[in-house]
């Protein structure tokens, strides 16, 4: 089940889909409390019903949630809405990965700009068991 635009999800209202892959959906929500976007990460249907998938679904979430660095998104709640898990977590504007290598990499100076970011992210993640 794909999301529209306008569409009231555990009290997030959707305004577009930013990605899909194989655990589910990632759309762009209002905050049902406060007012800021959010990414909301659903877990996709395909996948909902296995315990081992809905259990690391959640660990990844709690994990996250304890995590507190500038290249770490924050998570802001998860729960479970008509029978899919979510979670709701800092919005950051920008590209993925993907699109970046597509149109030709990072210019030299932005890739150096970025360089002490990463590691000390993977740091903090890998003492966590989540990466």
């Amino acid at each position: 089940m794909v999301l529209a635009q306008g569409d009231d999800f555990a009290g997030y209202r959707i305004e577009r889909l930013l990605g899909v892959g194989g655990m589910g959906e990632v759309y762009l929500a209002q905050d049902r409390d406060l007012p800021r976007p959010v990414a909301l990460k659903l877990l996709g249907a395909a996948v909902a019903g296995d315990p081992g998938v809905r259990a690391r679904f959640q660990r990844e979430a709690d994990t996250a949630a304890r995590l507190a660095h500038p290249n770490i998104v924050s998570v802001y709640a998860r729960g479970e809405y008509a029978d899919r898990l979510w979670i709701a977590m800092e919005y950051v504007d920008g590209t993925d990965v993907a699109a970046l290598l597509d149109n030709g990499g990072l210019a030299p100076g932005h890739a150096v700009w970025m360089r002490p970011g990463p590691p000390i992210a993977r740091t903090s993640t890998t003492s966590c068991t989540v990466m």
